[in-house]
C-alpha cells in the first residue's frame, strides 16, 4: 500500500485495514568488500500488524491530524496512528520503516 492521495483514499484504506492483519515488508541491502571482492547481503522483514476495529469518526479524526497522508497504509506505527494497533508481531523497527536488529546482523557478518 502506498501514500494515500487524498483524505478519501486515507479513509477507505483504513476502514479496510482496521479489525485486519495487514503484513509490512520492510527490505535491506548492503555492500560491502571484502579481500578486493564485493560482496552484497540483501534480505527482507515481514511484520504483522494487527489493526483494532475503529470506527468512522476515529478515522475522521486520526485523519485530521495531518499524519495519515505521507504514511504507507495511511497510519504510523511510530505515531498517533499507534492507537489503532492491537499488536505487532515481528519487527517493530519494521514496521516504522527499516528493521534495525537485521541490518545490525548484516553489518556484523561484513
Amino acid at each position: 500500500m502506498g501514500k494515500p492521495i487524498s483524505k478519501e483514499d486515507a479513509f477507505r484504506t483504513l476502514k479496510m485495514l482496521q479489525g485486519n492483519i495487514n503484513y509490512v515488508y520492510s527490505g535491506l541491502a548492503v555492500i560491502s568488500k571484502k579481500n578486493e571482492k564485493i560482496i552484497e547481503h540483501v534480505d527482507f522483514t515481514k511484520t504483522a500488524v494487527y489493526m483494532k476495529k475503529i470506527t468512522n469518526e476515529e478515522i475522521e479524526e486520526y485523519i485530521k491530524t495531518g499524519e495519515p497522508m505521507d504514511k504507507a497504509g495511511s497510519y504510523a506505527v511510530q505515531g498517533i496512528g499507534s492507537k489503532f494497533i492491537e499488536k505487532i508481531e515481528g519487527s517493530y523497527s519494521s514496521g516504522v520503516g527499516i528493521d534495525i536488529e537485521k541490518l545490525e546482523e548484516i553489518l556484523n557478518r561484513c
